[in-house]
């Protein structure tokens, strides 16, 4: 399976800078949330007074004649030292623009969808993300005898398995679509139309 977006950033990040504490990580990952775009090379950041600032607001922006990144925090009379090396303000800005690189990425990637019809009595689960709705058009007592539901798999797996209070019940190959798709059939899967 495809990791998580974040933890991709997460690990790039950590190997631009190896010689970083795991300290400053974890406040670049706290300030994740903080990033507000202004434009491709303008970022803001909230302070936060629990992270040592004293401003409400820190910009973050692209030096060309520099080459990297700059933090209004370097010009103040503490920043110097940080100007020398990398702020957490700046260091959340490269997470937050590898994040949202990542998720583009994994929005435009391919998924494996299956569906089928079980019978079940217990828990329904599967190896992706699973929608579940009755095989029938109305419910009636024949239905809780020995029910039966239409289910629909979006998998990163090619091999779909679906599960019954812990028995495969149903098992096949996907058919790989873009994930665009897949959203898709999942919204007609739950309109009911075919």
């Amino acid at each position: 399976m495809q990791r998580d977006p974040l933890r991709r950033a997460v690990e790039a990040l950590r190997a631009d800078f190896p010689g970083k504490s795991r300290s400053w990580i974890k406040r670049a990952l706290l300030r994740l949330g903080d990033v507000k775009e202004v434009r491709e090379d303008l970022y803001v950041v909230e302070g936060r007074r629990e992270l040592g600032d004293w401003k409400p607001l820190y910009q973050v922006w692209w030096s060309s004649a520099e080459g990297r990144w700059l933090c209004t925090c370097y010009y103040t009379q503490f920043g110097l030292k940080r100007r020398r090396d990398i702020c957490t303000h700046v260091a959340a800005v490269m997470l937050y623009r590898r994040y949202k690189k990542a998720l583009e990425k994994a929005e435009r990637g391919v998924v494996y969808v299956a569906e089928a019809v079980v019978d079940c009595r217990g828990r329904i689960s599967a190896n992706g993300e699973l929608h579940v709705k009755p095989a029938a058009d109305k419910i009636d007592l024949t239905f809780f005898a020995s029910p039966r539901f239409r289910v629909l798999v979006v998998s990163r797996q090619r091999h779909v398995a679906v599960k019954c209070g812990g028995y495969v019940v149903y098992e096949a190959d996907g058919e790989e679509v873009p994930l665009a798709v897949a959203k898709f059939l999942v919204a007609k899967f739950h309109e009911g139309k075919d």
